[in-house]
């Protein structure tokens, strides 16, 4: 099949990819914010 293509279309950041450019420290940020939002959903 096309596994090249594949390939090829993780390289331009798409929808799906956006975190594929991000920087670590807002990665780490919305995890923080998913973390802080399970805990105060979990009360």
């Amino acid at each position: 099949m096309n596994t090249h293509d594949k390939e090829t279309s993780d390289l331009p950041p798409g929808p799906t990819d956006r975190t594929a450019w991000q920087t670590p420290e807002y990665t780490v940020v919305e995890t923080s914010l998913e973390v802080t939002a399970y805990r105060l959903a979990d009360r």
